[in-house]
């Protein structure tokens, strides 16, 4: 009994750790990337993406093909017009964050 209760409590903080790692991703994406990936034909990032990749990937948020590994990489080294962010600007956790977030 007390294993499953111990097994119970922890797939409850998992999924409470999950979450707060989500809104602090959101919140990541909000301050840093938002006002160029956000809907809207008035957001550069998402024009360039609607170009390169086609309607159903230019707007970020909605996308569900991304994976972690090639959101980190993009944000560090940039692509096309998007400048590469250092960790002085974002964070390796900030950036794990986002990244978890995008990538879900």
């Amino acid at each position: 009994m007390k294993r499953i209760l111990f097994l119970i409590v922890c797939l409850l903080f998992g999924m409470v750790a999950s979450a707060i790692h989500a809104q602090e991703g959101e919140g990541v994406y909000q301050r840093h990337c938002s006002w160029c990936h956000d809907p809207g034909m008035n957001n550069p990032g998402t024009q360039q993406l609607t170009k390169t990749r086609g309607e159903a990937n230019g707007i970020l948020i909605h996308r569900d093909n991304l994976v972690d590994i090639y959101v980190k990489t993009i944000v560090r080294q940039g692509l096309n017009a998007m400048p590469a962010f250092k960790p002085t600007q974002i964070t390796e956790s900030e950036l794990d964050a986002l990244a978890a977030f995008l990538a879900d």
